[in-house]
């Protein structure tokens, strides 16, 4: 059955999730956080490629072989689990065999002919008949891989010039190419029609074949022809153990589109600028927030109480003030707020204050001493509250193509290593 695992990482302020979808041969599926204690159910953003179905990004999968995704945003201290689903999904079909292609299917014998056709209201079709000598005249299509458990499901739309007892359906076969079970739905056909049948991969199957034939030895002036075959997969679904993100006392200020520029903030800082500076960036304060009105009243004649015209308050603006104490904890700094997208705030749950999207405006650097030597630095952050970033993002530290060079000293290693860029993208490189 399909897993999905959840891997708490303080240090990085991340949650790794291993997605595994291979019993049902998944090509994607989409992944949500859950919060454990009101339900609250958010979409896990994820890196690299991506799949759109109906509006929602899923993860891509290798035939629903372990897929990573990196959930940066997740609450700090809370208790969350999440759920990944992967939709019915088409793996091999010709739905309309338009343009003159009847890929992937082919005949099993040179005594079949398959040649595309069409009517005359354009609609085309895969048509296939004998010279009449034929007995069970056989169509298959290219193998797709599967693994024991796997259910699938193939359905076609069938006629005959003349009628005839078709056969639509699927093999089973292990990884050496031999048959391991076989099965499939029958009708007798003329007028067009559908023909549907599932069957569930029995133990050690690899390979699943889907097939067309037709009942008997047709007469050479018999024509089949297949206006549409699809081939699903079932849906599936995961739930993970429940995981908590502990904050270790420090709060957070992460770029959801770029986690490799994330700083956590702590609030322990010495003030005294006449010590040797240790490494990290620190809270200093969090000015008044504030939401501004959105509103307005008029005066009516004849009346001594005004009316107010109001809409919903402004989001929540004020300056959040960071201290950075080495030249590399500014530059951090620095680069968080470089691109100007979104930031993401957050904080312990003691000091009560919600996860919020930030919108920095303009940042000031101060210095504390004239000796601009000294490397204690003082940011100010003005801000408004915002929604979320939209897109996926670029990728975690540790499982993006430009950290490789952290994992191996040169390119040959890379090659000797196997790796190709999706696994990398993938986090798969170490």
């Amino acid at each position: 059955m399909p897993t999905i695992t959840a891997t708490a990482d303080a240090t990085k302020s991340q949650v790794r999730l291993d997605l595994d979808f291979s019993d049902i041969d998944a090509p994607y599926a989409l992944v949500n956080r859950v919060d454990a204690a009101t339900g609250a159910t958010a979409q896990v953003r994820g890196h690299g490629a991506s799949t759109t179905i109906g509006g929602v990004a899923y993860a891509p999968m290798q035939a629903g072989y372990k897929a990573v995704l990196y959930d940066t945003e997740a609450p700090l201290d809370s208790s969350v689990y999440y759920t990944a689903s992967a939709p019915v999904v088409t793996l091999n079909a010709n739905p309309t065999f338009a343009d003159g292609y009847t890929d992937p299917w082919y005949a099993s014998t040179s005594a079949t002919t398959i040649r595309p056709t069409s009517s005359r209201s354009g609609a085309t079709f895969m048509s296939f008949f004998t010279d009449g000598t034929i007995a069970t005249p056989n169509l298959r299509a290219e193998d797709i891989p599967a693994t024991p458990g796997a259910s699938f499901t193939i359905t076609a739309v069938v006629s005959s010039n003349v009628t005839q007892t078709v056969n639509v359906g699927v093999s089973y076969l292990d990884g050496a190419g031999g048959f391991l079970s076989t099965g499939s739905s029958s009708a007798s056909v003329l007028a067009a029609t559908t023909i549907t049948f599932t069957l569930v991969a029995p133990a050690n199957a690899a390979f699943v074949r889907p097939f067309i034939n037709v009942t008997g030895t047709p007469a050479a002036t018999t024509i089949i022809s297949v206006s549409s075959v699809v081939v699903v997969s079932a849906a599936g679904s995961a739930t993970s153990a429940g995981v908590s993100l502990a904050s270790r006392g420090s709060s957070q200020l992460k770029d959801p589109l770029r986690p490799g520029n994330n700083v956590r903030i702590d609030f322990t800082f010495d003030p005294n600028p006449l010590c040797i500076p240790a490494e990290g960036v620190f809270w200093q304060s969090l000015d008044v927030r504030q939401q501004a009105a959105n509103a307005a009243t008029f005066n009516i004649n004849n009346q001594d109480v005004p009316i107010v015209v109001s809409k919903v308050r402004s989001s929540v603006t004020s300056t959040l003030t960071l201290v950075s104490r080495t030249f590399a904890d500014r530059d951090r700094l620095v680069a968080l707020l470089a691109p100007g997208s979104p930031l993401l705030f957050q904080v312990p749950d003691e000091y009560g204050l919600p996860d919020a999207y930030i919108s920095v405006g303009t940042s000031s650097e101060g210095r504390v001493l004239p000796d601009h030597r000294f490397p204690i630095r003082v940011f100010s952050l003005p801000h408004v509250t915002v929604a979320a970033p939209g897109g996926p993002m670029e990728g975690t530290v540790g499982a993006r193509w430009q950290d490789t060079c952290n994992r191996y000293a040169t390119w040959g290693a890379v090659n000797a290593a196997g790796l190709t860029w999706t696994q990398v993208l993938q986090g798969l490189a170490g």
